[in-house]
């Protein structure tokens, strides 16, 4: 069902002149527009210029879940299955790796790992976006993309539908699995996601690749929210 939904949104989007999803106006074709965001709507997502260090997480994030703009095209994306986000995605990386020097805190032997969707809500979506973001990050890092290696063994509630802080902790807890431990031993990983609010679940697929033999975790994301 939803892949058939993705499929007929993609059609309406060929068929019919697209419209910005945040402001509405007509996108005008040009070598800069997009056929999610009109290119005014696209300059107003900011870019952060720092990396966010703590002593759990170190987290890049490109930009604030409170820009509209970017609230709207990760949804897109993410629940409507709207893939034509990529290429904004892919711009945004690009514009906030101009100003923060990322290569310069990962070395050369990084991998970058996205965070898993569990096999039944992979189904539903059929699609997982933490792995195209990964795939536009490794394209731009020139770094390995381990998709496979892990894995999320329990089909837990949506984050979102939580309210409390403990709440999301112990929903997440012990439900992700590492299928070959060989493969972060000693290595800086990159763990990718869409969106960032409390954390917890980047936190916990960081402390499971820790007990795997990662030296290092650092959290990237497009958006964070709550900062």
């Amino acid at each position: 069902m939803e892949y058939a939904r993705r499929i007929w949104g993609y059609v309406l989007e060929l068929i019919f002149p697209p419209l910005c999803l945040n402001c509405g106006e007509y996108i005008v074709k040009s070598p800069y527009s997009h056929r999610l965001l009109c290119r005014d709507c696209i300059e107003l997502i900011p870019i952060y210029e720092t990396i966010f260090y703590n002593p759990k997480l170190t987290l890049v994030a490109v930009s604030s879940y409170e820009s509209g703009p970017l609230r709207k095209l990760l949804h897109a994306f993410k629940y409507e299955g709207l893939l034509g986000a990529k290429e904004i995605i892919g711009g945004l990386i690009r514009r906030y790796m101009s100003g923060v020097d990322l290569v310069g805190i990962l070395p050369k032997n990084s991998v970058i790992v996205p965070l898993p969707l569990h096999k039944s809500r992979f189904r539903k979506r059929g699609f997982n976006q933490s792995e195209v973001i990964a795939k536009l990050l490794g394209e731009q890092l020139k770094l390995p993309v381990a998709k496979k290696v892990l894995s999320r063994v329990k089909d837990t509630p949506q984050q979102s539908k939580i309210k409390s802080k403990s709440g999301r902790e112990d929903n997440v807890k012990g439900c992700f699995r590492v299928k070959d431990i060989e493969c972060f031993k000693g290595r800086t990983v990159i763990l990718v996601d869409d969106v960032y609010t409390s954390g917890a679940t980047m936190r916990e697929a960081a402390k499971t690749l820790r007990k795997s033999g990662a030296k290092k975790i650092v959290g990237f994301t497009i958006a964070l929210a709550g900062l």
